[in-house]
């Protein structure tokens, strides 16, 4: 038992020394550092987690949550939650059990007020959707989480290489390979999260363009990564880029040439990665036919044999028939080539076939996508209706309100008849401005129904713009230059006072104090703004604390009458 004491409290005072030390760190650098140092986001060695590891981890994210939320840190404290999150689905799914601990964390996450961590919770989920081979579902999470990255902007997410990566890997699997590679260029340019991430991109990048037929980029890019391998000691990926190397030489016309950097990849691979050492040994067979080397060819396609596993590895079975019969070509043998050659046919079909059922799935998805726009296209022109209406209405006033002063002009009764008319401009006012309101509450409840529509569908689809409906601002910059002349309407005085006495209000600020003038719910206004209903309430917080340090203990409520 007291060692078992001394176990636990060497372990946490480890765990409290590692929070120490990212601590003192800036925000960014907390955010960039505690995604570094997580075990369970690495790709090339999957984690062993024990029991021990895992409470390491959920001890050092529980201070550091602890931490955050005393310092007023959104981002780090709800990142601690997320991490805790992937923990917990890290462990089931690296010990063969079903996982559903992303699911039942969406609630909690849907709660979260930072978009970032919101999205970077869609992205994992996506990840997870497409790894169990949940198309459809996982590519409605990456796209959404695809929009809400590019609105927040990279530069603003200090991890933002993880996802573009990943971002980039999945699309590689559609074949959509000019995207793989804009995406993958783009996670160039941030610092990367994972060791092993440069490495891959580097790889991936030299696959797309050899699957364009751009032979020049792809050796380009196969041999940085190589040159890159070589200065990490990288044995792993050493192995896998000099095949590719080879393999492009090979694919010029330069047998010779290649040569040298298969039987490097070869050697490596045997006991690394013995799946590439299957495939280069039929890459050195091809070469050494071409160069007249019959026996050493066959040796190399006999011995290809002893590291495939049977693999769910489409290239390698296709490779071999195609060296096969290459060989038999060479040897005179042309039963075998035959027979060989038809073999390599009927897989040739066999891989397009499941290559376009992907596309086909990829496409059917844009179908999908382009419906559900469709829906919010037509909602959008509801609401430009509704704003031509309002605008005649406002027109009309103004005319009225033109004549009705010029008549004013002309009676003996000028001062009471002039306050007639101001007091019928304020109603009118009033009326509009309450019309205007109630327009905004209702497209506000026709897209909550959809929303809904949507989610109790378990959302089969997934539209890469639907976060257009899902994250809809209504109070849009146009819409509030108009509610704002609206709103000086009925209450002239108010905003220039307002700025008068507070100059350092935002332009966001001076919008929330608006809506509270006018008896705004806040779940109204959560809608109206495009944000959530925690966003408001902690708003509202961080306006009274702005404006007690013009004038303590004021009453925000007391303010708005007032003003």
């Amino acid at each position: 038992m007291g060692l078992l004491l001394v176990g636990w409290a060497f372990l946490i005072t480890v765990t409290h020394a590692q929070v120490d030390s990212l601590l003192r760190l800036s925000p960014s650098q907390q955010i960039f550092h505690l995604w570094q140092n997580a075990p369970y986001l690495d790709i090339i060695n999957p984690p062993h987690l024990t029991a021990r590891d895992s409470t390491a981890m959920f001890i050092r994210l529980d201070r550091l949550g602890d931490f955050a939320r005393e310092k007023g840190d959104d981002r780090l404290y709800w990142s601690a939650q997320l991490h805790k999150i992937l923990v917990s689905h890290t462990l089931l799914d690296v010990a063969g059990k079903k996982s559903t601990v992303l699911e039942e964390a969406q609630p909690l996450m849907d709660q979260c007020p930072v978009p970032v961590v919101q999205a970077s919770y869609w992205y994992y989920r996506g990840r997870f959707d497409f790894g169990k081979k949940r198309f459809d579902a996982g590519f409605h999470w990456l796209l959404r989480a695809q929009n809400a990255f590019e609105r927040i902007g990279y530069e603003n997410i200090p991890e933002i290489h993880e996802y573009l990566s990943g971002l980039g890997g999945r699309y590689y699997f559609f074949g959509e390979y000019q995207t793989c590679i804009r995406y993958m260029k783009a996670a160039l340019r941030y610092p990367n999260v994972n060791k092993h991430s440069p490495l891959i991109i580097h790889n991936t990048i030299g696959l797309c363009y050899r699957q364009l037929g751009d032979y020049q980029n792809a050796q380009a890019f196969f041999s940085r990564g190589r040159a890159l391998a070589a200065s990490r000691n990288d044995t792993t990926h050493l192995a896998i880029t000099s095949t590719n190397v080879g393999h492009v030489l090979l694919l010029t016309g330069k047998p010779r040439q290649a040569l040298p950097y298969l039987y490097q990849a070869y050697s490596l691979s045997q006991t690394r990665v013995p799946e590439n050492a299957a495939l280069t040994a039929i890459y050195l067979a091809k070469a050494l036919l071409a160069l007249d080397s019959t026996q050493k060819a066959r040796a190399y396609l006999d011995g290809s044999t002893r590291f495939y596993k049977n693999q769910h590895w489409s290239d390698y079975d296709l490779h071999y028939y195609q060296a096969r019969t290459l060989y038999y070509r060479k040897t005179g043998n042309y039963r075998y080539t035959t027979a060989y050659l038809d073999s390599s046919l009927r897989l040739q079909d066999t891989l397009r076939a499941r290559f376009n059922s992907r596309l086909l799935a990829a496409s059917q998805m844009q179908v999908n996508a382009e419906r559900y726009l469709n829906n919010t296209r037509q909602l959008e022109s509801e609401k430009a209706s509704a704003e031509k209406v309002r605008n005649i209405i406002l027109l009309a006033m103004l005319l009225l309100t033109g004549s009705g002063i010029y008549s004013l002009r002309q009676n003996q009764q000028k001062r009471l008849l002039e306050k007639r008319a101001l007091l019928s401009q304020q109603q009118q006012a009033e009326a509009l401005l309450a019309q205007y309101m109630a327009n905004l509450h209702e497209k506000n409840q026709l897209i909550e129904t959809i929303s809904a529509d949507l989610d109790q569908a378990n959302l089969r689809t997934h539209p890469p713009t639907i976060e257009t409906l899902l994250d809809r601002v209504i109070l849009t910059e146009i819409d509030w230059q108009q509610f704002k002349q609206l709103f000086e309407a009925v209450y002239p005085a108010f905003l220039t006072s307002l700025q008068q006495r507070f100059a350092d209000l935002t332009p966001a600020e001076i919008r929330l104090i608006a809506l509270l003038k006018l008896g705004v719910s806040t779940k109204q206004m959560a809608n109206m703004l495009g944000v959530t209903m925690n966003t408001i309430r902690t708003s509202r917080y961080r306006l009274r604390r702005k404006l007690e340090r013009h004038q303590l203990d004021t009453n925000l409520d007391s303010l708005i009458r007032q003003l």
